[in-house]
Formats: structure tokens, sequence, C-alpha cells
């Protein structure tokens, strides 16, 4: 992962990603176009939801897809080249997928409640029944997000998450209790089939590395987002 002026990129012959820093907020598509421009993502082709905070995955099959531009979802998936792929976050796990041999590549934002209804094996389900994908070769980053050492969250959501039966995704600290949306989505994954060694943690968390990226809470509600991008080449 490479630290650029506008984020860190991740990028070989087949694939590019980017997860963009403070100085862009990819809610605003100026700062999207200059981006795309900048780091060669094709920003005519661009593809993204509104998020609502649930599990469903928007399949990009055509460029006519593009008419649904908007439409409410919380994950993005396509085999399409040259066609990127853009989530938005600030807290939220942003979770990126592809696999190589099937050139194909996804998208989520799972804050709690994708989290909660496990839109990360939903994208994996997907890779597998309608790509044929192997699950030894996806590989999924867990990108800048909210870590469990600062995710404050209600004794009650704690045990919510507990039917998930996920070892140490939360712990307490005197009468607080923190929520590790890192280990739960990774136990996720796994459970789902995804090896181990090809779950990747970018270990940057929006509230210790706030100086490089937006958060939710530390921001006082901002509105300004992260952008995860993914293009295939």
């Amino acid at each position: 992962m490479e630290k650029v002026a506008k984020g860190y990129v991740i990028e070989d012959s087949e694939v590019k990603i980017l997860f963009t820093n403070r100085t862009v907020d990819a809610k605003n598509l100026d700062d999207v176009k200059r981006v795309c421009e900048e780091y060669n993502f094709n920003y005519t082709n661009l593809m993204y939801n509104t998020q609502v905070h649930g599990a469903a995955v928007r399949i990009i099959k055509t460029m006519d897809d593009k008419e649904n531009n908007g439409e409410e979802a919380d994950g993005l998936l396509t085999s399409l080249k040259n066609v990127p792929l853009l989530i938005f976050t600030a807290d939220c796990v942003p979770l990126v997928f592809y696999d190589k041999e099937k050139e194909v590549a996804a998208l989520a934002h799972a804050g709690w409640r994708g989290t909660y209804d496990n839109i990360a094996k939903g994208i994996v389900e997907i890779l597998i029944k309608d790509y044929k994908c192997m699950k030894e070769n996806i590989k999924v980053i867990i990108g800048p997000s909210v870590s469990g050492d600062n995710y404050e969250v209600s004794y009650e959501l704690v045990e919510k998450f507990s039917v998930h039966n996920i070892d140490n995704y939360y712990k307490k600290c005197g009468e607080k209790y923190y929520l590790d949306l890192w280990t739960i989505n990774k136990g996720l994954l796994k459970r789902a089939g995804i090896l181990d060694k090809n779950i990747m943690v970018t270990n940057f968390c929006t509230v210790k590395d706030n100086n490089q990226f937006f958060s939710y809470r530390l921001d006082n509600a901002t509105t300004k987002r992260i952008g995860t991008f993914i293009q295939l080449k």
C-alpha cells in the first residue's frame, strides 16, 4: 500500500484501489472527478450507491447500470473493466474484494448494521455462485474505519452481536463497551471461506488517525466522506 497525496493506493497489473484522505471529500463530485483524473480511474464510468446501512448488493453488469447510480444499496460488484466502484465512509468499515483469476471486484459499506447483517458473506456468496470464484482466490481488504479501541457502544449492541459467536469481538473498559468491527468482519469472512492470509487489515483508525481521515464521531457528524475506489484494468 503506497501513500500518495490524496490517500493510499494499492495497484498492480489487474486492479487499482484507492482510499482517500482528508484532502478529498468523496461526497463532492468535483473532488471525485479530480481524484479520478489524477489516479486514472474512469470517472465517466463511475458507479456508486445511496448507502442505507443494509446488506443489499448492486451488481454492475453493463454500462446501462449507470442509470441506477444512487439506488439504495451498500454493496457494489462488477467484472467490467475500467468501471470504477465507489463507496463512502467516515467510521464505517469499507470492505474491498477482488479475485484476479475471475477478474471481479466488489466493495461493501459495513457499518454496525451492515456488519451485523453480514454483508461480507453476501458478497462472498455472489462471487462464488454467480462468478464461479474459488474461495481461496478471493482477497479482502478492511479499510480505514473506527477501531475496536475507539468505537464505544451500548451494552445492548454488544449483546446483539453475540449471535455471531466471534471471539474477542468487544472489550470492556470500566463501565464502557467497545465494539471491534474489524475483528467481527474478519471472523465472518473466514467463516465464509476466505483464507486468513488473504484478509488484509489496513489498521488505520478514523479516530486515532483523524489527522488523515474523516470521522463521523470525532468530526461532529461531518457530511464529508472517505472514498474507497476499486477499478479492474
